[in-house]
Protein backbone atom coordinates (compact mmCIF):
# COMPACT_ATOMS: atom_id res chain seq x y z
CA UNK A 1 0.00 0.00 0.00
CA UNK A 2 0.90 3.67 -0.28
CA UNK A 3 -0.98 6.87 0.52
CA UNK A 4 -2.47 6.86 -2.98
CA UNK A 5 -3.47 3.20 -2.77
CA UNK A 6 -4.90 2.42 0.67
CA UNK A 7 -7.22 -0.47 1.57
CA UNK A 8 -10.81 0.23 0.53
CA UNK A 9 -13.06 2.38 2.67
CA UNK A 10 -14.55 0.41 5.55
CA UNK A 11 -11.47 -1.81 5.88
CA UNK A 12 -10.04 -1.33 9.39
CA UNK A 13 -6.51 -1.47 7.94
CA UNK A 14 -7.13 1.73 5.96
CA UNK A 15 -6.55 4.03 8.94
CA UNK A 16 -3.65 1.92 10.17
CA UNK A 17 -1.82 2.27 6.83
CA UNK A 18 -2.72 5.97 6.59
CA UNK A 19 -0.98 6.51 9.95
CA UNK A 20 1.98 4.24 9.22
CA UNK A 21 2.65 5.87 5.86
CA UNK A 22 2.30 9.47 7.07
CA UNK A 23 5.17 11.70 5.92
CA UNK A 24 8.04 12.08 8.33
CA UNK A 25 7.67 8.73 10.04
CA UNK A 26 10.38 6.96 8.07
CA UNK A 27 8.12 4.23 6.78
CA UNK A 28 8.04 5.48 3.20
CA UNK A 29 11.84 5.69 3.16
CA UNK A 30 12.01 2.04 4.24
CA UNK A 31 9.51 1.07 1.54
CA UNK A 32 11.52 3.00 -1.05
CA UNK A 33 14.66 1.11 0.02
CA UNK A 34 12.87 -2.24 -0.20
CA UNK A 35 11.69 -1.31 -3.71
CA UNK A 36 15.23 -0.31 -4.75
CA UNK A 37 16.72 -3.53 -3.40
CA UNK A 38 13.97 -5.57 -5.08
CA UNK A 39 14.73 -3.88 -8.39
CA UNK A 40 18.47 -4.49 -7.99
CA UNK A 41 17.96 -8.19 -7.22
CA UNK A 42 15.15 -8.77 -9.72
CA UNK A 43 12.79 -9.77 -6.91
CA UNK A 44 9.49 -8.51 -5.54
CA UNK A 45 9.15 -6.34 -2.45
CA UNK A 46 7.65 -9.29 -0.58
CA UNK A 47 10.54 -11.56 -1.55
CA UNK A 48 13.05 -9.00 -0.32
CA UNK A 49 11.17 -8.56 2.98
CA UNK A 50 10.99 -12.31 3.57
CA UNK A 51 14.63 -12.82 2.61
CA UNK A 52 15.66 -9.95 4.90
CA UNK A 53 13.96 -11.78 7.77
CA UNK A 54 15.78 -14.99 6.80
CA UNK A 55 19.10 -13.12 6.73
CA UNK A 56 18.42 -12.07 10.32
CA UNK A 57 18.12 -15.77 11.31
CA UNK A 58 14.42 -15.48 11.97
CA UNK A 59 11.64 -17.67 10.63
CA UNK A 60 9.09 -15.54 8.84
CA UNK A 61 5.56 -16.89 8.49
CA UNK A 62 4.19 -15.06 5.46
CA UNK A 63 0.54 -15.35 4.64
CA UNK A 64 -0.90 -16.13 1.26
CA UNK A 65 -4.36 -16.62 -0.20
CA UNK A 66 -3.52 -17.76 -3.69
CA UNK A 67 -1.15 -20.16 -5.40
CA UNK A 68 0.68 -17.25 -7.04
CA UNK A 69 1.26 -15.64 -3.63
CA UNK A 70 2.61 -18.94 -2.29
CA UNK A 71 4.93 -19.22 -5.29
CA UNK A 72 6.09 -15.65 -4.77
CA UNK A 73 6.86 -16.43 -1.11
CA UNK A 74 8.87 -19.49 -2.13
CA UNK A 75 10.84 -17.21 -4.47
CA UNK A 76 12.26 -15.52 -1.37
CA UNK A 77 14.35 -18.62 -0.68
CA UNK A 78 17.42 -20.05 -2.38
CA UNK A 79 19.32 -16.76 -2.38
CA UNK A 80 20.50 -14.22 0.19
CA UNK A 81 20.70 -10.47 0.34
CA UNK A 82 24.27 -9.22 0.50
CA UNK A 83 25.40 -7.70 3.78
CA UNK A 84 25.34 -4.14 2.41
CA UNK A 85 21.67 -4.50 1.42
CA UNK A 86 20.81 -5.93 4.86
CA UNK A 87 22.67 -3.05 6.53
CA UNK A 88 20.82 -0.47 4.42
CA UNK A 89 17.45 -2.05 5.25
CA UNK A 90 18.36 -2.19 8.94
CA UNK A 91 19.36 1.47 8.90
CA UNK A 92 16.07 2.54 7.30
CA UNK A 93 14.06 0.32 9.65
CA UNK A 94 15.81 1.83 12.68
CA UNK A 95 14.76 5.29 11.50
CA UNK A 96 11.03 4.44 11.44
CA UNK A 97 9.42 6.37 14.28
CA UNK A 98 5.84 5.13 13.99
CA UNK A 99 5.42 1.87 15.92
CA UNK A 100 3.58 -0.99 14.25
CA UNK A 101 0.98 -2.66 16.43
CA UNK A 102 0.73 -6.42 16.08
CA UNK A 103 -3.04 -6.56 16.29
CA UNK A 104 -5.14 -3.85 14.67
CA UNK A 105 -7.82 -4.49 17.28
CA UNK A 106 -5.39 -3.96 20.17
CA UNK A 107 -6.57 -1.27 22.57
CA UNK A 108 -3.57 -0.99 24.90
Amino acid sequence: YNLDNLPRSGNPRRQLFRELLAPGGGTQELIDTIEAVASEYGKTNSQVAINWALCKDTIPIPGCRTLSQAQENIGATGWRLQSDAVAELESKAAAVTKPMIQNIFQTR
